[in-house]
C-alpha cells in the first residue's frame, strides 16, 4: 500500500516538474529563445534566397535585407537583434 502511494507521489511530482518547467518553456519561450529561433530562421531564409538566385539567375534583392524584414531583425555591431 505504501509502495503504491510512493510510486504515485513520484509520478505526480515528475509530471508537475515537467509541466512547470520544460513544457512551459516550450510553449512560452523567453526573449533570448525567440531571438535564437529568429536568427536560425534568418539563416535558412538567406540560404534559400541564395540558392534560388543561383539556380534561376533571378535576383530579388539583398537576401539579408529581405530576410531581416521578414523576421523583424536588424544588424547592430555585427550581431542580429530583434526589433520587437
Amino acid at each position: 500500500m505504501i509502495g503504491r502511494f510512493v510510486t504515485l507521489a513520484i509520478l505526480l511530482a515528475a509530471g508537475y516538474w515537467y509541466w512547470s518547467g520544460p513544457y512551459q518553456q516550450q510553449r512560452n519561450p523567453d526573449a533570448q529563445q525567440q531571438l535564437e529561433q529568429a536568427i536560425e530562421g534568418m539563416r535558412e531564409c538567406i540560404r534559400g534566397k541564395n540558392y534560388k538566385s543561383g539556380a534561376t539567375g533571378v535576383i530579388e534583392g539583398d537576401p539579408e535585407q529581405i530576410c531581416a524584414e521578414k523576421f523583424n531583425l536588424y544588424l547592430y555591431e555585427g550581431e542580429w537583434r530583434s526589433s520587437q
